[in-house]
């Protein structure tokens, strides 16, 4: 740990040093499975934003982070995974940016309180900063027109109301772009200094079944970027099961002193009458991250799209056989 960087200090972190954490599962798998109505989303002209629902069905983001945090979870993620104003504009929700991000957060930080109050085992609020939907290293004019600077501003911004509905560690994850990465990093450290306690930064890139993103950044050049900007987990997330991230897993954790985390998908998603369908079963998902724990070194586990509770259930039996 490193004593001279102020985000050692943070529980989230101190906890990570001693044992291996369990993140929760898809946020978006288990809003579906409520069915959700346009009422529920607030009416027609915002119905499919999922992170407006920690304003209109607070109960409902609620019982999900109760559903992760009985399956295991050590740490749930907060239903803000599209709240940059950018994205929230889409929905004409972009004034109520700072709202959303605080209530999501606070959602999730009930949920743990709650949860720690029965059973005394500390519970973790991350931050979920995920893409603006602009690709500023794109060729395509129509990605890429936004400077570096407007996307610092977008994620600082998101950060602070994180900040203030008081989660543990911001997360960027699924990100797709370098340089999007880097910009979203610097906001997020933006606000983690004018905070008043200290936040954890975890940053979680996505790579295809190639090993790149989407722009053809590779796992080493990841690391060397999110590296050198002084992160304190590096890892990654979605796009692919866990059979396709061995390979850039093991290159992180060997290449890299931080922490690693992997939060794949429940395999890769299957077109089944239109609908995305992830065929990894909960055991065989727990055994690989089994594996990448004991035997890559990963320190941090979880699941991204299509891992439900039962997913996560057998991950943290799995992960926690060794005493980890």
């Amino acid at each position: 740990m490193n004593e001279s960087n102020p985000r050692s200090r943070s529980p989230y972190l101190l906890a990570l040093a001693e044992r291996v954490l369990v993140f929760d599962g898809a946020m978006g798998t288990s809003i579906d499975t409520f069915h959700l109505t346009a009422e529920d989303y607030g009416g027609a002209a915002t119905e499919g934003c999922r992170d407006y629902l920690v304003v209109t069905r607070p109960d409902v983001i609620g019982q999900i982070h109760t559903s992760f945090l009985e399956a295991g979870s050590d740490v749930v993620e907060t239903c803000t995974f599209q709240a940059t104003r950018l994205r929230l504009a889409e929905w004409g929700l972009a004034e109520r940016t700072l709202e959303i991000n605080r209530c999501g957060a606070e959602v999730a930080r009930r949920a743990c309180e709650a949860q720690t109050a029965k059973d005394g085992r500390p519970r973790f609020v991350a931050g979920s900063v995920g893409p603006t939907g602009k690709l500023p290293s794109s060729s395509d004019p129509e990605l890429s027109n936004i400077t570096f600077d407007e996307l610092v501003t977008l994620f600082e911004e998101q950060a602070q109301a994180l900040i203030v509905g008081s989660v543990d560690l911001l997360l960027i994850e699924t990100s797709q772009d370098i340089l999007e990465v880097k910009a979203a990093i610097v906001g997020c450290k933006q606000a983690i200094a004018a905070a008043n306690r200290p936040i954890a930064l975890q940053v979680q890139v996505t790579l295809d079944p190639s090993g790149r993103m989407l722009l053809g950044t590779d796992v080493a050049s990841a690391l060397t970027t999110i590296e050198a900007m002084n992160v304190d987990v590096v890892g990654l997330n979605c796009s692919t099961g866990p059979e396709h991230m061995r390979e850039p897993v093991s290159y992180l954790t060997s290449h890299t002193n931080l922490p690693v985390s992997c939060l794949p998908n429940a395999g890769l998603p299957l077109n089944v009458d239109g609908e995305a369908v992830y065929p990894l079963e909960p055991e065989a998902m727990a055994q690989a991250l089994r594996d990448f724990v004991l035997n890559l070194g990963v320190r941090v586990v979880g699941g991204c799209c299509g891992s439900r509770p039962a997913h996560i259930r057998q991950i943290a039996q799995a992960v926690r056989k060794e005493g980890n």
